[in-house]
């Protein structure tokens, strides 16, 4: 948000999705008007105006202080997106809150609720979920706004995975994978249906917002190609990929006798973002889902924040939820996505195996946009790390987050590479101890750093590969005894290397 459309929404003053306060709140006041917001529609709260839309500044509170303080006084329920908009009248923070599915209370059986005007309280209770809107049938939705093309082309898929589905009849296989219901004795079709094989002219009729926008920018000036598309999910899927793909850029990478392909943008990666936002999003939000493929980001919108609990700092860790349950079941059986949603997962470990970003989300009062990162390309890291993998196996994800967020940052506290794992810090320090000994990473004064490449001890670890007597060490590196010795020493500490006999018949080998 720019300073100039700050002063222009606050010029339009309060309602019952925008809130004006004072920087002076105290945390719990602040609590009770965000959770206020977010158990109506949801909406902006401005930290640092009056009542009459006046700047009145919030330049001495962090974002952070804020994200915090509501995270725990609402038992983690509330974590809206704060943004810092400065310009000449001062500094103002935009909190955008999503609205909530169910009541959020602020101190013991208190639930703040904002009607526009005043803060007021509910009597406590649990709001009910919404009903799985991908279950429903539509009243207008009949059988004949299936197309059988499509309806083949799931049955194929079907047959590629080797599904015993791929034998049903037609009827019974779209039974069977939660596309058609009995109402009334006549089969129809769900929402889950019409996105997966609905006809053009039902999903313009039925379903406008299954309509995905794709939008290609050659520079920060505009777009200079865009295509609407209004298709059942399998061939949009195709098409997209298409799109991206036909502007899509690879590298070539020898690492040993191997070749890398090193993509702008992986094409599993960001099949993976899609899917996420044709799975996730609210379907009964009549906005399109957006795809802006930049050449240095491609940036997935969609409606609707995450699910109650998931946060930008907790989504790797935090068990799945699935806001629409029939769709995610239908494409888990074509194979799709996978049941246990290790979607995001599969995305940080492809972007961090190539020395790229781990993807960024921002939520907003009724969306989420997901960021992909593609940062000019670091030959030698990525060679470096396919080279530690072979020699260490395949790294876990703990160990790629770790490695590339200290590539980035250059040294971190155990305290910022736990937000980095999304881990705490217990479980963070015994990655990082392990990592140690691996001789990935070192700690010095409190923080870590990747260990730089040390070509010295490669040489004495290529040489150990057989058992080698200090002195053989000595002769091959031509060091005096005490260098030799010390070199040793720091490997066993290491853990790269291990000492086998003693006395005169002491030798040292690579672990």
């Amino acid at each position: 948000m720019t300073w100039a459309e700050l002063l222009e929404r606050l010029a339009q003053g309060q309602d019952e999705r925008t809130l004006f306060l004072p920087p002076d709140l105290s945390p719990e006041e602040l609590a009770r008007y965000a959770a206020g917001l977010a158990n109506h529609k949801g909406g902006t709260l401005f930290l640092g105006v009056g009542p009459d839309g006046k700047v009145l500044g919030a330049s001495d509170i962090h974002p952070l202080q804020v994200t915090h303080a509501l995270f725990e006084l609402t038992q983690g329920l509330l974590l809206p997106y704060v943004e810092a908009v400065e310009g000449p009248g001062g500094r103002v923070l935009a909190l955008h809150v999503p609205q909530s599915p169910a009541a959020i209370a602020v101190g013991a059986g208190r639930v703040p609720f904002w009607d526009g005007r005043r803060l007021t309280e509910l009597r406590m209770g649990q709001a009910l979920p919404e009903p799985d809107f991908t279950a429903q049938v539509l009243p207008a939705a009949s059988l004949s706004d299936l197309d059988p093309v499509e309806v083949l082309r799931l049955r194929r898929i079907l047959e590629e995975r080797g599904s015993a589905l791929a034998a049903l009849p037609d009827l019974e296989l779209l039974f069977a994978l939660g596309l058609l219901e009995r109402v009334e004795g006549e089969a129809r079709p769900t929402v889950a249906g019409l996105l997966l094989a609905g006809t053009p002219l039902a999903l313009r009729r039925l379903l406008p917002q299954a309509e995905v926008s794709y939008y290609f920018h050659e520079d920060e000036e505009g777009y200079t190609f865009r295509e609407d598309l209004l298709r059942p999910i399998p061939a949009l899927l195709e098409r997209l990929r298409d799109l991206i793909q036909a502007r899509n850029r690879v590298r070539y990478l020898t690492v040993g006798l191997f070749r890398l392909e090193v993509w702008d943008f992986d094409q599993e990666v960001y099949r993976e973002a899609l899917l996420n936002a044709l799975v996730h999003r609210d379907w009964q939000s009549r906005d399109a889902i957006q795809v802006h493929h930049h050449r240095d980001r491609l940036e997935i919108s969609n409606p609707g924040g995450f699910p109650p609990g998931i946060t930008p700092e907790n989504v790797l860790r935090h068990p799945p939820k699935r806001r629409n349950p029939r769709l995610a079941e239908a494409l888990y059986r074509l194979g799709y996505v996978e049941r246990a949603g290790s979607g995001v997962d599969k995305m940080y470990r492809l972007l961090l195996k190539y020395g790229k970003e781990p993807p960024e989300y921002r939520l907003y009062p009724e969306a989420l946009t997901l960021v992909l990162y593609n940062p000019e390309l670091d030959e030698g890291f990525v060679r470096e790390l396919a080279e530690a993998q072979e020699r260490f196996g395949a790294f876990s994800l703990d160990h790629l987050i770790a490695v590339g967020y200290l590539r980035r940052v250059e040294e971190a506290t155990l305290a910022e590479l736990s937000r980095a794992l999304q881990l705490p810090e217990e479980a963070s320090r015994k990655v990082l101890s392990r990592m140690e000994r691996m001789g990935l990473v070192r700690r010095e004064g409190g923080r870590y750093r990747l260990a730089q490449r040390d070509s010295l001890a490669e040489r004495v670890l290529a040489f150990l590969e057989t058992p080698r007597s200090r002195r053989e060490v000595e002769a091959l590196l031509g060091l005096r005894p005490r260098a030799a010795l010390a070199l040793l020493n720091r490997l066993l500490r290491e853990g790269r290397a291990e000492r086998v006999g003693r006395g005169a018949a002491t030798r040292y080998r690579r672990r």
